[in-house]
């Protein structure tokens, strides 16, 4: 079995680079062996891939019906080999927020592994918030780190939630949700009635864009959409158009020319880090390990 695609390869670097001779110094191998996986391509499929001349090679109209096609599944290989190689190496699957890198504790946590767990392959992707749990269910990442807002209730898996089977969850922090106000308006009244507020989008998941809406709509804030609307491009717009914006607290402390309000809502986020409770991969059961001792650690420790 060809698991690396040499004959499709083949076909594609013929096509696109006009050339015999020079699709065979790109793949590394001799003109008459090239020439022969695809004779035998055309052999199979019953139909000429190119028109040959003593100067030109151009794709028959066959030839390029099924180029598109040969370079999907090149493309499906490359996929296909990057996952095996993945499985082999035992490597963990981390799909994180794309807004998490700027989070500390998320920082803190990947490095405190990689520096405790050297011999583990780790890989971060970077995703949308509903990408985090599609992936997760689909076990194409072993765990997921991301805001939720809080308190969040029951979180079922989209694993099989018919059979009640639940997300494992661990939060690592929670913050509440306030307001970063420009600083010439620091003796701006509590109230938020009327007050033009900059809104949270959906880059954080619907659930806590929704929340935040709700309760600007019930404390009578006049919400408006800046040029992006995740957490730390909030920050940055709202010091540089002077204008008050929804704070998610977690992205360091807020520019010089910017203060922080906390407001009367019980709205809170959570940092938190998913896994499929039938997580069972080397990387995954250690990381867990480390959340799970970290969780008994802080039950023990005393309240202040």
């Amino acid at each position: 079995m060809d698991l690396n695609a040499r004959p499709l390869r083949a076909f594609v670097a013929v096509a696109e680079l006009g050339s015999f001779r020079r699709a065979a110094y790109q793949l590394g191998i001799s003109q008459p062996a090239l020439s022969a996986q695809i004779r035998e391509m055309e052999r199979q499929f019953g139909f000429d891939l190119f028109a040959r001349t003593s100067r030109h090679v151009t794709l028959t109209a066959e030839g390029s019906l099924f180029l598109d096609r040969a370079r999907r599944l090149v493309l499906e290989t490359d996929w296909m080999n990057q996952a095996a190689r993945a499985i082999r190496s035992d490597e963990l699957r981390v799909g994180a927020a794309h807004h998490s890198a700027q989070i500390p504790e998320r920082q803190a946590l990947i490095e405190r592994f990689m520096r405790t767990n050297p011999d583990v392959p780790l890989r971060i992707r970077s995703r949308t918030h509903a990408q985090l749990y599609e992936e997760l269910a689909g076990n194409e990442i072993d765990l997921a780190i991301t805001l939720e807002v809080s308190p969040a209730g029951i979180h079922r898996s989209a694993l099989d939630p018919a059979a009640g089977r639940e997300v494992r969850r661990w939060v690592l922090g929670e913050r509440p949700i306030g307001l970063l106000l420009p600083e010439e308006m620091a003796g701006a009244p509590d109230a938020l009635t009327g007050m033009t507020i900059g809104r949270l989008n959906r880059a954080h998941g619907i659930p806590l864009s929704e929340a935040v809406a709700h309760w600007l709509a019930q404390a009578g804030a006049h919400a408006v959409d800046m040029p992006e609307g995740d957490g730390p491009s909030l920050v940055r717009y709202g010091a540089l158009l002077r204008r008050p914006v929804v704070s998610l607290g977690w992205f360091g402390a807020p520019p010089p020319t910017m203060i922080e309000r906390q407001v009367a809502t019980s709205l809170r986020t959570a940092l938190v880090v998913l896994a499929r409770p039938d997580a069972q991969r080397r990387g995954a059961a250690r990381f867990i390990a480390m959340l799970d001792s970290d969780q008994e650690t802080a039950r023990d420790l005393p309240s202040q």
